[in-house]
């Protein structure tokens, strides 16, 4: 990549981190693109050389953020090594940590999903469909070979991933659990909600 490349992808890396910011505080319909410029100190002709306009910098910001989340935690459900009790809480303690260390981007992603395009809407709920049956055969697998007891693994998943993907919502680092802390109860929970006594 090129220095002018790099400046590029920097000043639009900016532009995202700025935008999300107030995406989280403001909403992203009470946002606008001057406030986005404000915020930088430049000017709206500046925000439109990098983005076509809001709902850009939008589904730019689920690209990344989801695409990143997708990927880590895909990778953690196709690994066939190890236990699935095992695997089970690398793959919860990975998405609470996941959703802690992005969390005005969990927000956005669960408040503002509305405001995407309805192909943008479409990929995003094909990439879920394919993550909660991943969850949903790792659980399977565990039911199979007698680690978990649970009678509907479809369920079990759909309501680990609920679980942890609210965390965005109540997590506060000033709160009474660490972010060690509540991943190791999140993953304890997990293990519990389908029939296996933590360690």
């Amino acid at each position: 990549m090129s220095v002018k490349q790099h400046i590029k992808e920097y000043k639009r890396e900016l532009i995202l981190e700025a935008a999300a910011k107030l995406f989280y505080e403001k909403g992203f319909q009470k946002t606008t693109i001057d406030d986005i410029g404000a915020a930088l100190g430049v000017t709206k002709p500046f925000i439109y050389t990098y983005f076509e306009n809001k709902y850009s910098i939008l589904e730019q910001l689920f690209d990344q953020s989801y695409g990143d989340l997708y990927v880590d935690l895909t990778q953690v459900l196709s690994n066939k090594k190890g236990a699935a009790k095992d695997r089970l809480q690398q793959f919860v303690a990975l998405y609470v940590e996941k959703n802690i260390e992005y969390q005005k981007f969990s927000a956005i992603m669960l408040e503002e999903e509305k405001s995407l395009s309805p192909k943008k809407i479409g990929d995003i709920r094909r990439k879920q469909r394919d993550f909660d049956a991943k969850l949903a055969r790792l659980i399977e697998e565990g039911v199979s070979n007698g680690e978990f007891h649970v009678s509907d693994p479809t369920i079990a998943s759909l309501s680990i991933s609920g679980m942890v993907r609210w965390t965005h919502r109540w997590y506060s680092p000033k709160g009474r659990l660490s972010a060690a802390e509540l991943t190791r109860t999140m993953s304890e929970l997990a293990l519990n909600l389908v029939g296996c006594a933590p360690t």
